[in-house]
């Protein structure tokens, strides 16, 4: 068994099986993706039919990671304990596939929530853009447009016959690389009123 902890929950893992010489203690930041003591005990300490024990849900990360990572432990036969959810952590001896079960419900249950909290997101978008929809606001909405350089005709007639450089072309009206070259494809379709 090994144990991956965040904090000191030292008798609550001790409950469940876990011993000091099998656990492993570092500091988690869920903005922090190098974690090597958890990499390591992941990827070459554990093997099928151990069990981990982990604190709580967010030593795995956020909901995405955390349902990526019981999905590899499910996928490797390794057994998870969380502590703050209890079924996790019964025994069901003679009977693994009542611990596959919970895992597989605990999956199903972040998917879930992460497919509701996108839903949620997108029609709040879609709510705040129609609040505003008809309102003076509307028309100040989305990224400006960009006011092309009152050079720019002859600029972009120089660059076209090779005159100058794209660089060149780009210090001289002032543009950025990526709004030049957006600008100058729709300029040599015929899509740009000058």
């Amino acid at each position: 068994m090994s144990t991956f902890r965040t904090a000191t929950h030292r008798k609550q893992l001790q409950a469940v099986g876990a011993t000091d010489d099998n656990t492993v203690i570092e500091r988690f930041h869920g903005k922090i993706p190098e974690r090597e003591e958890y990499q390591k005990l992941k990827n070459y300490w554990l093997k099928p039919g151990d069990t981990l024990v982990i604190y709580d849900l967010e030593a795995l990360g956020g909901k995405r990671s955390a349902k990526n990572e019981l999905e590899y432990y499910k996928a490797h036969n390794i057994r998870v304990k969380i502590l703050d959810i209890p079924t996790t952590t019964t025994d069901y001896h003679g009977n693994p596939e009542m611990s596959t079960m919970i895992l597989d419900t605990i999956i199903n249950t972040l998917d879930y929530v992460i497919d509701h909290e996108i839903q949620r997101t997108h029609k709040r978008q879609t709510q705040g853009v129609d609040r505003i929809r008809d309102k003076p606001a509307w028309n100040n909405y989305g990224r400006p447009q960009v006011q092309l350089p009152t050079n720019y005709e002859e600029v972009m007639q120089r660059w076209t016959r090779g005159e100058i450089t794209a660089a060149a072309a780009m210090g001289l009206t002032g543009l950025s690389r990526t709004t030049f070259y957006r600008l100058a494809h729709q300029y040599k379709n015929g899509g740009l009123g000058v």
